[in-house]
């Protein structure tokens, strides 16, 4: 027999994926950049940030953040293309992290880290990135959980105070979107586009290709108008 509890808990695992933009993603963005977020910054995060700081301090290169890096592929791709600059990988998950293929280059470093820590206590440092990435982050498509995306999210501005050229890939078109009209409403001009690739930079990137999918990506300049982040 099924109870109505047993039924609202199926209809919550099926909820279907948001299917336009929401009308308040420019509020919600303004708010964070006008609120100081008092999370603590976990210990492990602080330990992996002491770890690289002098290296990041000393080599006088341009940096470039992949936050988010999963096994690394991207961060491989990125520190080939700009073999000029110092590219940090970041990632949460040491088991993705240790999936990562080919040793590390002497421009690039991977580290297990909270990057929204990481973010936070580069900006303490005074640390500024030339271009930063967000390849394929997780869309959380359900209409309930805009307020996990990075554009929802009260790490916002900590990712906007690092500053840089942002790029943004994703697979799911109002992401993009969205993200877009969040920069706006804090003053950065973003534009988003979709794209088409021949060589797959990242496991998703590799597997939306292979299934058809059409894959958007979105790039702002945060050096300029970034208005109220904290």
């Amino acid at each position: 027999m099924v109870t109505a509890i047993d039924a609202r808990m199926k209809l919550h695992r099926h909820k279907t994926p948001q299917q336009r933009p929401r009308s308040e993603v420019a509020q919600i963005a303004a708010l964070h950049c006008q609120t100081v977020w008092r999370r603590p910054i976990a210990a492990h995060s602080t330990a992996a940030f002491a770890a690289v700081r002098d290296r990041v301090e000393r080599s006088g290169q341009t940096l470039i953040i992949d936050s988010c890096c999963g096994t690394g592929d991207s961060t491989r791709h990125l520190a080939a293309a700009f073999p000029d600059s110092l590219v940090l990988g970041l990632d949460k998950s040491a088991h993705r992290l240790a999936r990562h293929r080919g040793a590390e280059d002497s421009n690039y470093l991977l580290l297990r880290t909270d990057v929204r820590d990481f973010w936070r206590l580069a900006h303490d440092a005074g640390w500024r990135a030339w271009r930063h990435y967000l390849l394929y982050p997780n869309p959380y498509p359900k209409p309930s959980q805009i307020r996990k995306r990075w554009y929802g999210s009260p790490a916002l501005p900590a990712l906007l105070n690092l500053g840089g050229v942002l790029t943004v890939r994703t697979n799911w078109s109002f992401y993009a979107e969205e993200f877009v009209v969040a920069l706006d409403a804090v003053g950065v001009e973003a534009k988003w586009r979709e794209i088409a690739t021949e060589r797959p930079i990242t496991g998703f990137e590799t597997k939306y290709l292979a299934r058809g999918d059409a894959l958007f990506e979105l790039v702002g300049d945060l050096n300029v108008g970034v208005g109220g982040a904290k």
